[in-house]
C-alpha cells in the first residue's frame, strides 16, 4: 500500500513539475512567437503562439490523430518549403486569429 502511494505521488510530482515548467517557459516574453525550428512540433506552436490546437492542425494541414508529434522540419521538407516560409505562414495566421479575437 505504501509503495502504491509513493508511486502515485512520484507520478503526480512529475506531472506537476512539467506543468509548472511549461507555464513558466511559455509565459516568458522571450519564448513567445519565436521563429520556428526543425525540432519543434505542432504542440510547441500551439503553446508558443497561444493558438487553439484545431487551428494549428488545420493551418499545417495535419490529421489531428495521426500527425500530432511530427517535427516541423520534416513537415517543411515534405511540403518543399523553408522553415522561414513556415514561420511566416504561422505568424500570418496568428495575426489574423488575434485580430478576430478583438
Amino acid at each position: 500500500m505504501v509503495s502504491l502511494f509513493l508511486g502515485s505521488l512520484a507520478v503526480a510530482l512529475w506531472f506537476a513539475f512539467h506543468a509548472i515548467t511549461d507555464a513558466l517557459y511559455f509565459n516568458d516574453p522571450r519564448n513567445v512567437d519565436v521563429a520556428l525550428k526543425p525540432w519543434m512540433t505542432p504542440r510547441y506552436v500551439v503553446l508558443t503562439y497561444d493558438l487553439p490546437r484545431p487551428l494549428v492542425m488545420e493551418l499545417l494541414e495535419l490529421d489531428p490523430d495521426d500527425d500530432r508529434g511530427i517535427r516541423l522540419g520534416r513537415l517543411a521538407q515534405e511540403r518543399n518549403i523553408s522553415m522561414d516560409d513556415l514561420t511566416t505562414l504561422v505568424r500570418d495566421a496568428t495575426a489574423a486569429y488575434r485580430e478576430g479575437q478583438e
